[in-house]
């Protein structure tokens, strides 16, 4: 279609049918919450709660993750089978 073509101007399905991109990181979260939201039907204040807390809590163990997180154990482990394949190719030699 070219941009002087009248048709390009009209929309394909009406407004109430498109998705937005928070619709779509909604979708993508839950779907059957996308889907209850669509029909109408709203989260009540206590389940908006809930759910604040439950991120909030995800995202301070998940900051405690990475922040512990160390390579320290996993080069002792790439030097101890390196240490051990050593030897066992010093035995077979």
């Amino acid at each position: 279609m070219h941009d002087d073509d009248p048709q390009s101007a009209e929309r394909f399905f009406p407004p109430e049918d498109m998705v937005t991109a928070s619709e779509l990181r909604e979708f993508l979260y839950c779907e059957r919450a996308w889907f209850l939201n669509r029909q109408g039907y709203r989260v009540s204040a206590e389940a908006e709660g809930h759910r604040a807390a439950g991120i909030a809590f995800h995202e301070v163990r998940a900051e405690a993750g990475r922040a512990g997180a160390s390579r320290w154990p996993l080069r002792w482990a790439i030097m101890l089978a390196a240490a051990g394949i050593i030897i066992l190719l010093l035995q077979f030699w």
